[in-house]
C-alpha cells in the first residue's frame, strides 16, 4: 500500500490524509493542509496526543514528529577536527557547535528528544582490519592551488596516519595537551570538543544524558561495525524512528550516517545550520539538495525550537 486516502488524524481539519508506506510495518500520513506525520502511530488511524506532537518547518512540507520517538544526531563533533591546536581554524563546524548549544540543545531537552553524539573512536581490534581508503583519507593531502577545481590534484603522503601518535600539541595560549592516537578511541584529539564535553559531562546526572557511540568508518551506521549495531540497538530500544541530523562535515561522514539511516529505515532530517565543512559550497549544496528530495527532509536548529516552543506554548523569541 502506497497512497491511501484516509480520515485526517489531525484535529479540527476537514483534510484527508495520505497514508504513504505500509500501513502494517512503516507508514507516514500526507496532507496538503499540514504537510508530512512522521509520528508512526499504531495503526493508520490512530492519533498521538496533542502533546507528544512536535510540527517543525522543513525547506518542502512541514513535518510532525513525536519527540518520544525522536533523536538529535550529532556527528564528529570532536577535538581532531575543530580544536585550534590541531591547527583548525574557526570556521562553519564552529559555527554549527554555536548553533547546537545555543539552540537545538536546550529545544531538544524541552521537548524530550534524546542526543545522541556519534564520533570517531577506533579500537586496536578495527584497526588491524581498516581498509586502505581510511588510511589513505587522513594520512594522504592533495596539492593544489585551488581547492574548488575538479582538476588533477597530486598527492603526498602526511608525516601522520590513522592509529599514530600525534604528539604534544600546543594552544593559541602557550599550554600544551597530549593528543594521543590519530582517531583511536580514548584520546584526547577523539574527545568531544570544547563546550559540547561540558555539556555531554553535565547531562549525565540528568534524566535524560546524551550518550556517545564510536564509529570506525565515515558512517555511523555502518552495519559491519559492532558499536554501529550497538548505536542501532539503543535507537530501536527506545523506539526511536526520526533523526535529526547535525555535525561535521555535512557532506562527508554526516551524509554518509544519514544515507545509511535512511536505508535502515529511519527517518531522516538534516538539520542544516547545525552542519558545517570545509569542503567547497557545492557539496554542500548537493547534500542538502539530495537530503530533502531522496533522503528526507531539510530543517534547521532555529527551525526546531521554534517548533518546541509553539508546541509548548511559548512566545517565538528567536
Amino acid at each position: 500500500m502506497s497512497a491511501t486516502e484516509l480520515p485526517s488524524i489531525v484535529s479540527n481539519s476537514t483534510a484527508t490524509a495520505a497514508l504513504v508506506g505500509n500501513a502494517g510495518s512503516n507508514f507516514w500520513l500526507f496532507s496538503p493542509e499540514t504537510g508530512w506525520d512522521l509520528t508512526h502511530p499504531s495503526s493508520p488511524e490512530g492519533s498521538l496526543p496533542p502533546a507528544r506532537r512536535l510540527t517543525v518547518t522543513t525547506t518542502t512540507a512541514p513535518i510532525t514528529i513525536d519527540p518520544d520517538k525522536t533523536a538529535l544526531i550529532v556527528i564528529d563533533m570532536q577535538n581532531f577536527f575543530l580544536s585550534p591546536a590541531m591547527g583548525r581554524s574557526r570556521g562553519p563546524g564552529h559555527e554549527a557547535e554555536e548553533v547546537l548549544l545555543s539552540t537545538a540543545f536546550p529545544a531538544a531537552r524541552e521537548a524530550g528528544i534524546r542526543i545522541v553524539h556519534v564520533t570517531w573512536g577506533i579500537s586496536d581490534e578495527e584497526l588491524a582490519v581498516l581498509p586502505p581508503v581510511l588510511f589513505r583519507a587522513f594520512g594522504y593531502k592533495q596539492t593544489t592551488t585551488d581547492e574548488d577545481s575538479e582538476d588533477h590534484h597530486d598527492e603526498k603522503k602526511g608525516t601522520k596516519d590513522v592509529g599514530h601518535d600525534l604528539g604534544s600539541l600546543k594552544f593559541p595560549d602557550g599550554t600544551t595537551v597530549a593528543a594521543g592516537r590519530m582517531l583511536m578511541r580514548g584520546q584526547w584529539n577523539t574527545a568531544l570538543y570544547g563546550r559540547l564535553q561540558k555539556s555531554f559531562d553535565d547531562s549525565q546526572g540528568t534524566s535524560m544524558p546524551q550518550r556517545r557511540f564510536h564509529k570506525n568508518r565515515l558512517s555511523g551506521f555502518w552495519a559491519g561495525s559492532s558499536d554501529s549495531r550497538a548505536l542501532t540497538g539503543y535507537l530501536g530500544e527506545h523506539h526511536i524512528t526520526t533523526l535529526l541530523f547535525t555535525g561535521v562535515n555535512t557532506d562527508q561522514c554526516v551524509l554518509a550516517s544519514l544515507q545509511d539511516a535512511c536505508n535502515l529505515g529511519f527517518d531522516t532530517v538534516l538539520l542544516r545550520d547545525g552542519c558545517g565543512t570545509t569542503s567547497p559550497d557545492y557539496a554542500r549544496l548537493m547534500v542538502e539538495y539530495n537530503a530533502r528530495k531522496s533522503w528526507g527532509f531539510v530543517s534547521s536548529c532555529k527551525d526546531l525550537a521554534h517548533g518546541v516552543k509553539a508546541a509548548k506554548g511559548h512566545a517565538l523569541s528567536l
